[in-house]
């Protein structure tokens, strides 16, 4: 048998690894090189192009805003969502002193620190998400507090009006930042607060006030009583300058006689 027919009755078969020639360097696959001027043209020209989806639809209809509003109306509000923000709202509405903070990134262990030095001026903690807020506060009077949740945000609430202490005891918390409060119902920012702590107490402010009040009345007392002991004061004198010299005293201002 001949060397040609062996050839043809093997099988041929291709090599699993073919020889890439290169002169100076391996090709970079990741950044090729830049083919000529010629071949990039031709290639440009017989580049695919494909359809877009949304290529058809208006660019009305793809707004993000529009369909976040879209989103917004269609969604359907958890009811516990709604009965927490009915609480918060509640102990909003009920508290004499409201102080929101904005949280900076810290351990829990400051920030249990931190609400430690806020329960002795008898603070007390409450943290909802920005979705709950928006629940409490929409169409209400507070409305002007969504304002200030717009990142991580916490709430304290006390009954007592100790807002002097609490901008001194601010100032040593280092994970907290006060953003403004509500005083008896009243939205105030940091210098309002300020202005507010640098006032006299309640009762002093009621003493002013009433000493205020009072003085138009007692000024009239004295410019009507002030004719009258003028008046008087005339009358005695004028009295005095007509008694005739030889008018005998009274007896009660004689002096009793000597005895023989």
């Amino acid at each position: 048998m001949s060397v040609t027919q062996v050839s043809r009755l093997l099988p041929v078969r291709n090599p699993i690894i073919t020889a890439v020639r290169t002169r100076t360097r391996t090709p970079n696959i990741s950044r090729p090189a830049v083919p000529h001027f010629t071949r990039a043209v031709v290639l440009e020209l017989i580049k695919p192009i494909y359809k877009k989806k949304d290529e058809s639809i208006h660019p009305r209809e793809k707004c993000r805003r529009r369909l976040k509003a879209i989103e917004g109306e269609t969604k359907q509000v958890n009811p516990y969502e709604q009965i927490l923000a009915n609480e918060f709202r509640e102990k909003i509405e009920n508290a004499k002193l409201v102080a929101i903070f904005h949280m900076l990134p810290t351990t829990e262990a400051g920030l249990t620190a931190a609400r430690l030095q806020l329960i002795k001026l008898d603070l007390r903690y409450v943290k909802h998400n920005n979705t709950i807020m928006r629940l409490a506060f929409t169409g209400t009077k507070h409305e002007a507090l969504l304002s200030l949740y717009k990142s991580t945000t916490c709430t304290f609430v006390g009954d007592e009006l100790a807002v002097a202490k609490l901008l001194k005891i601010q100032k040593k918390l280092s994970c907290l930042v006060l953003l403004g409060g509500i005083v008896e119902g009243r939205f105030m920012s940091v210098k309002d607060l300020e202005h507010y702590a640098s006032l006299p107490s309640l009762h002093t402010l009621q003493a002013q006030l009433v000493s205020i009040l009072g003085t138009p009345a007692q000024q009239l007392s004295q410019n009507l009583s002030a004719n009258q002991m003028e008046l008087s004061s005339a009358l005695s004198r004028y009295a005095d300058d007509t008694k005739p010299e030889g008018d005998p005293k009274p007896e009660g201002d004689s002096e009793a006689s000597p005895s023989p």
